[in-house]
């Protein structure tokens, strides 16, 4: 068998497979106003599943917290209206063959250039109130802000799978807020979500994932994308 032949068969996860090797990486469009995606959006990704990629991550979007975007632009993933959009998105690309996920943003104390003073209301969110330039910006998240940020990860992917997603991916890479954990000099905590090692620090990612499995069917794909 060639590379191209494998390149094109088919691929099993669990439950999940997908027609081929073929997969989309999220890329942010800022194409969905208001956060709500549109007929266009929908095209968009049908446009990629009709010629032949097997398995889209979509874009970023955001989980249900009012920091977890800084661009009005980029599509939610929680509210009424967002997610009809988003149903129509997985109903065009299973019409053209093809498998979809969407990215579960959170940004965290990041924001992208030229776009801050656009997003309303929202306050930076980070582990330590501290922003991707090593500025104190805000309070460090309470532990009520950390357990309402895993519930809404969790509920987007409950959503995900009722509106017929294939599975969901948590963005934890690129200084943003599951990687913001991660990192020591974003985490400053003295906390079970802190410390001197990767241990404590991880414990923000291992909950999301666990109330996220506790609430999806059991093989139902979660993808955990890590940047170094």
């Amino acid at each position: 068998m060639s590379d191209l032949d494998i390149l094109l068969s088919p691929y099993r996860l669990n439950a999940l497979t997908v027609p081929n090797r073929v997969v989309m990486a999220p890329m942010t469009r800022s194409s969905s106003p208001g956060g709500i995606p549109t007929a266009e959006v929908a095209a968009y990704y049908r446009r990629r599943a009709a010629h032949g990629v097997g398995l889209i991550i979509t874009e970023g979007a955001g989980v249900r917290r009012a920091a977890a975007l800084d661009d009005p632009d980029v599509p939610h993933f929680h509210g009424e209206a967002a997610l009809a959009g988003w149903k129509k998105v997985v109903d065009e690309v299973h019409a053209a063959g093809g498998r979809i996920a969407p990215q579960l943003w959170h940004v965290g104390s990041k924001r992208s250039n030229g776009r801050t003073e656009r997003i309303l209301s929202a306050h930076y969110e980070s582990p330590s109130g501290i922003s991707v330039s090593g500025e104190h910006v805000t309070q460090p998240m309470s532990d009520s802000d950390i357990a309402d940020t895993i519930d809404a990860f969790a509920q987007a992917a409950a959503d995900a799978e009722r509106l017929g997603f294939d599975g969901v991916e948590l963005h934890g890479g690129h200084g943003y807020l599951i990687n913001q954990f991660f990192l020591e000099e974003f985490d400053q905590r003295n906390d079970q979500y802190g410390g001197s090692t990767l241990l404590g620090r991880s414990r923000f990612a291992v909950e999301v994932l666990n109330a996220i499995m506790s609430v999806v069917a059991p093989g139902f794909p979660v993808i955990l994308r890590l940047s170094q």
